[in-house]
């Protein structure tokens, strides 16, 4: 029981020295600017405590539990408490000797085996202007890169920089070579774990050289590792040949540089290249300088970055020799046969300059993002890539990632640099989820189970933290209980390195989806447009709309498996079509409900054309001649309705447009006018099985008085010479006796009362 107490010990001090990425869960960068990565939820979120205001260096460490302990600009460094330390203000006396103008001026790297120290490594702006005398906090000098020792026990507990070993110059240069001796170093540095898994590598370029100094147990070897590889940097164009950066891949295996120029006109500018190199992290030796992006095109190369499974590498290029202007992020494939051919441009902007990029505990790449254009009102934005691993248009590249200047006024802005880290930290090492879908975020939903499963290693001892805290289990599965940080420690006990895995779980609601009223439109034909969105209140009912995001599908399966969404107004071309509503959780689209509801086109009868109606006053009573007569107006259906069923459809017919509208005021069939003379009537026709369907018409009703036929007799002698009793008559010589002298009348002459009502055998006048 007793051994097992102490190989529990002996490994939980093995994941201490393991560097956890926790140790990267603050940034503080460019105008007050900050991100705080929290790996108990998962979250990043802007922070505004941040002290420094640089343009470009910045360097920051938390301990293994995510604890901010300190940062810096490579001159001052800030304790936790946002105090500058006492032993490292931005004095020349008390300083530290980096510079805010250096690509970067900082990098912070713990001390194998020793909890409590930290170096900061710092490289100075190696300026061709350095000013004589000594000019504010400048010293005059170009510094190269030196090293400093922060005791976090000092201070108490704050910490504070060492005095005797503080700014300690490290040789990058020959110093027999005026030139370099002049400049000393570039402004690149980066970091990585050596093979050994307990030491680290800190590595830095000058003109043909790559510096890589080992940092174990016992400190900083000042003796480095020297490569020479090509292209030659020439000294001759410094500082602006300084400027870019440089980053070893998460496992060690590579580099990638940025090289802003290859001037040799002193502070010239000349465009640069992109380069990607191998490195052996148990020897520290660089070699295979591969060209990337080649000089020739003319740009200036500033930010590198790998993605965390080693698989792409990611560059900023600004345009043009000057590189302050517009800008570009291109990618490369790392597992392509033709590397160099595989490049991708994933952004492109006219105003952003190419600042640095950064990999994030999140296993996303953060881009620095200004205008120099409009420096004091930009910034207020950090880019992300937010699929590193993706190719292309995929990797889903957000200009306005996480919003920095969170309280307004232009106070929290990026500038063009990002603190680095000690690469390792990003790596993604083993995959304990295994699902396909991400290989250290695991999204769940309310009552999901899941088992978290590492590589089976015979022999092996495993030890599994949950937020630090050590857990009971002790195989290579983990049934997990929670959302939380999970972290398994494999100690193979075959003389091979630990093997870490991590995983972090969030566990999400699942929304309700309630089911809306149908939908239902009025249309000419079968064919309508549906505006979906309509439903989504009711489908959310009081769930947060920011939270939840409704989706519309015509099948099940399609919403279930959400594919084929609606996007924009539906058409259907049918009567009645089932429409699915799936509603998402936002934070994790996999915990979602469905329901469903019906579109109904009802269709919209037509009022065929209408025709003025003019009728006769034919009422020979005491009121002849008013105007007024009376019409069965169902005889008026057949012609309203045209081809229409009238099985299917209700004719109305009403005094006014507004009466018609809300079908209101109905005449009855046997209708007399109330207008003499002349009346408009307005017409509904509405669908029976919908009264909300209907159009609207009117018509005329022109009444015109009947004439009046007087009795008269025609007398006339038969003188004619015609047979005996016959004779012929002029009818007309009654026409004024008939009409009364009326004008505008015509008359027809019939031989019988039959005849008359008939219209028939109609007499000539004569």
């Amino acid at each position: 029981m007793k051994k097992k107490s102490l190989l529990l010990l002996a490994m939980l001090f093995c994941v201490a020295y393991t560097f956890a990425q926790q140790e990267a869960s603050f940034w503080y960068f460019g105008q007050n600017a900050g991100l705080r990565f929290n790996a108990g939820n998962g979250t990043v979120t802007a922070i505004t405590d941040g002290q420094l205001n640089t343009l470009e260096g910045c360097t920051s460490i938390s301990d293994t539990n995510g604890n901010l302990l300190f940062y810096s600009d490579g001159r001052t460094v800030w304790n936790a408490n946002h105090v500058p330390m006492t032993n490292a203000s931005e004095a020349l006396s008390t300083g530290l000797k980096g510079d805010n103008s250096s690509t970067s001026s900082g990098l912070i790297v713990p001390k194998p085996q020793d909890p409590d120290s930290y170096y900061i490594f710092t490289v100075d702006e190696p300026h061709h202007d350095n000013p004589s005398p000594p000019n504010g906090n400048d010293d005059g000098v170009n510094n190269g890169l030196m090293y400093s020792l922060v005791d976090i026990t000092l201070d108490a507990g704050l910490g504070n920089v060492v005095d005797t070993e503080k700014n300690v110059p490290l040789i990058t240069y020959d110093p027999l070579v005026p030139l370099e001796e002049r400049f000393k170093c570039s402004e690149k540095i980066t970091a990585v774990k050596a093979d050994d898994c307990s030491s680290f590598w800190v590595i830095t370029h000058f003109t043909d050289k790559f510096f890589a100094f080992k940092v174990d147990i016992n400190g900083v070897d000042p003796n480095p590792v020297v490569s020479t590889v090509g292209p030659e940097v020439p000294a001759a164009g410094y500082r602006r040949n300084a400027l870019g950066y440089i980053k070893a891949s998460p496992d060690g295996s590579k580099l990638a540089v940025a090289h802003f120029g290859f001037s040799t006109i002193e502070a010239g500018d000349d465009s640069g290249g992109v380069y990607l190199l191998d490195f052996d992290n148990d020897t520290g030796i660089v070699s295979n300088s591969v060209e990337l992006y080649s000089p020739d095109q003319g740009d200036s190369p500033y930010g590198v970055e790998f993605s965390s499974e080693n698989r792409k590498v990611y560059a900023t290029v600004g345009s043009g020799i000057q590189g302050n202007g517009a800008s570009s992020i291109f990618q490369w494939d790392l597992e392509s046969v033709d590397i160099p051919n595989s490049i991708q441009q994933i952004h492109s902007s006219n105003t952003l300059s190419a600042g640095a990029l950064q990999l994030g505990l999140d296993k996303r790449i953060y881009r620095a993002q200004v205008s120099f254009a409009n420096f004091t009102t930009s910034g207020n934005f950090i880019g992300i890539i937010n699929n590193p691993e993706a190719t292309g248009g995929a990797t889903n590249y957000d200009e306005n990632g996480i919003l920095l200047d969170i309280n307004g006024g232009f106070q929290n802005l990026s500038r063009i640099g990002l603190p680095p880290f000690i690469q390792s930290l990003f790596n993604s090492q083993i995959d304990i989820i295994q699902n396909g879908i991400s290989t250290t975020e695991l999204k769940l939903c309310e009552g999901d189970s899941y088992t978290l499963i590492a590589d089976n290693v015979a022999g092996a001892t495993y030890a599994w933290t949950k937020d630090d805290v050590v857990l009971t289990e002790t195989t290579f599965e983990l049934d997990i209980n929670g959302p939380g940080f999970y972290e398994v420690f494999i100690e193979p006990n075959n003389g091979e390195c630990p093997i870490e895995g991590e995983a972090f779980v969030g566990v999400f609601d699942i929304p309700t989806a309630t089911q809306p009223q149908n939908m239902v439109n009025c249309d000419l034909t079968e064919v309508s447009v549906f505006d979906l969105t309509t439903q989504d209140a009711d489908i959310l009912d009081s769930q947060d709309p920011l939270q939840y995001t409704v989706h519309y599908y015509t099948s099940q399966e399609d919403a279930d498996d959400n594919v084929s969404e609606i996007i924009g107004d539906f058409t259907t071309t049918e009567i009645t079509q089932t429409i699915y509503a799936r509603v998402d959780n936002n934070d994790n689209p996999n915990c979602y409900a469905t329901t469903s509801f019906q579109v109904i086109v009802f269709i919209t009868p037509v009022i065929n054309t209408l025709d003025d109606i003019t009728v006769c006053d034919t009422d020979f009573n005491a009121n002849s001649m008013d105007g007024l007569t009376t019409l069965t107006l169902d005889e008026l259906n057949a012609g309203i309705l045209f081809t229409q069923d009238p099985l299917l459809y209700t004719i109305t017919f009403h005094p006014s447009q507004q009466d018609a509208d809300d079908n209101t005021s109905g005449f009855p069939n046997s209708y007399t006018n109330t207008t003499p003379y002349t009346e408009e009537i307005f017409v509904r026709i509405e669908n029976n099985a919908n009264t909300d369907c209907f159009s609207t018409g009117s018509f005329i009703l022109n009444i015109n008085d009947a004439p009046e036929a007087i009795d008269t007799t025609l007398i006339q002698c038969d003188e004619d010479g015609i047979p005996e009793g016959f004779t012929t008559f002029d009818l007309n010589q009654v026409f004024d006796d008939i009409t009364g002298g009326a004008a505008n009348r015509t008359i027809q002459f019939y031989v019988s009362l039959a005849d008359l009502e008939n219209n028939e055998d109609e007499l000539n006048a004569d």
